[in-house]
């Protein structure tokens, strides 16, 4: 078997993720952080941290260029990130290194990577909506889809402690159409998620307890959920656990969420 169903050639109509699974490949993931690094450079110029010309140059290439998520493994490693290695690569194949040398500037790459994640949790929780929104009304259903604004509002926000943070923290989450504020040292936005997450897959395995392949998903997301409640002593074990749980978990909840609206169109009893 492969390492995940969700992108196993003989088992992902098993565990259908659908397009949840598209936001958590690693050229979506790149792309994202390219985006955020973009933006950043464009409200940087605008606010005369550097120079206008590089600004749109940057912002103008973080839509265009092309990179390999595979070329940047080894480097990644080294790095422990892939924020480093991916702004390295953005440089080089900007050709103008008078203007590249602007790119990121003053940014943790923590706070990058974490912008381009709040960037795709906002699809996924349109998606996840949706989803809900496709299965008969319930009360179970209605509790959940009535936290989602506060969990948005957690969630969709900006992270930014890097130079002139007072000025491009807000700036920055404008521009991204995001909240102005990060997470914090806690995370504890992701843990909601999580409980979120797996309080949904729990409430679809209840509906149609015969189905095996829920049943299946409930227990998986539990265990994920668990191992994000149990927070590391340090940050970048945290991001690790992270790395290796949520998409993971959200994948998980995509899935059920198909199987129980297939359930729905196929006319079985729920």
């Amino acid at each position: 078997m492969s390492a995940t169903p969700f992108d196993s050639a003989h088992l992902h109509r098993l565990f259908p993720a659908g397009d949840l699974a598209k936001l958590f490949s690693d050229s979506a993931e790149v792309r994202a952080i390219m985006i955020v690094a973009g933006t950043l450079a464009k409200v940087q110029g605008e606010a005369g941290l550097i120079p206008e010309t590089a600004a749109k140059a940057i912002h103008r290439a973080s839509l265009e260029l092309q990179i390999d998520p595979g070329a940047l493994a080894q480097d990644t490693t080294k790095a422990g990130s892939v924020v480093p290695p991916l702004l390295r690569a953005f440089e080089t194949l900007m050709q103008a290194p008078d203007y590249a040398q602007y790119l990121g500037q003053g940014a943790l790459p923590g706070d990058l990577q974490d912008c381009a994640l709040a960037l795709r949790l906002r699809q996924v929780l349109t998606q996840l909506e949706a989803g809900i929104d496709a299965l008969p009304a319930g009360d179970d259903l209605a509790v959940l889809k009535a936290e989602l604004p506060a969990l948005r509002e957690a969630l969709l926000c900006v992270s930014y402690g890097g130079e002139s943070a007072d000025v491009l923290r807000p700036a920055l989450a404008a521009a991204l159409n995001l909240g102005d504020r990060g997470w914090g040292p806690e995370r504890s936005a992701l843990t909601a998620l999580a409980e979120w997450a797996t309080r949904l897959v729990c409430v679809l395995r209840n509906r149609a307890p015969d189905r095996a392949t829920l049943a299946a998903l409930a227990a998986h997301v539990q265990a994920l959920k668990s191992s994000l409640a149990a927070t590391p002593g340090t940050e970048t074990s945290r991001r690790y656990v992270e790395l290796l749980a949520l998409p993971q978990l959200l994948l998980a909840t995509g899935s059920a969420l198909s199987i129980a609206t297939n359930r729905q169109e196929t006319g079985l009893p729920s």
